[in-house]
Formats: C-alpha cells, structure tokens, sequence
C-alpha cells in the first residue's frame, strides 16, 4: 500500500496546496493570495467540533469557526495558528448553550 492507505499509484499529488477546492474558492472571492494551510485548517475544524459539542446545537459551529477566523485574520501564521487553538478551548469553556440562535 502508498501512503495513508492508497494503493500503489494512487498517491496524493504533491502540491503546496491544502486543496485545489479551496483555490478555486478563493479565486472566485478574489483572494487567490491567501493561503490555506494544513494546521489552519485542521484547527478550524476543531473550533467548529467543540462549539458544536459544547453548545449542543451544530448551528453554533460555522459562527463560532467564522469568529475564530475574523480573529485569527490580521495575524502572522504562527499567531493565527496560536488564536485558533485559544478558540477551540474557548468554544469548549463556553458550555452548553441555554438559548437558541435567534437569526429570524
């Protein structure tokens, strides 16, 4: 077997690209210079986890990954990265959420 599981020959390609999605996404927004990686992007999934789980309610995880990212924007890589983890224990320190999200 290749890497992660992948028979022989079908190896990821190697790119510095997190994924071609997300290139395209940002290019379609005209931010094609903004760069997406790996530990980034694995820490957003994290704040969305624990906000979902300590709120209760998924609806809470995209705004809460939303507001981590306004956060975590004007900062320098190694900070953003440091910001993010800060919003995961932040989102579980929130605990459950006693009211609904109020968005009609």
């Amino acid at each position: 077997m290749a890497a992660a599981g992948r028979p022989p020959g079908r190896e990821r390609p190697q790119s510095a690209a997190m994924n071609a999605w997300f290139d395209r996404y940002l290019a379609a927004l005209g931010a094609a210079g903004i760069e997406l990686e790996r530990e980034e992007a694995a820490a957003v999934l994290d704040v969305a986890g624990a906000a979902s789980r300590s709120a209760g309610a998924r609806p809470f995880a995209p705004i809460a990954a939303y507001l981590a990212g306004r956060l975590a924007a004007g900062a320098g890589a190694p900070q953003r990265l440091e910001l993010l983890r800060a919003a995961v224990a932040a989102a579980t320190d929130a605990g459950e959420a006693t009211e609904p999200l109020d968005l009609d």
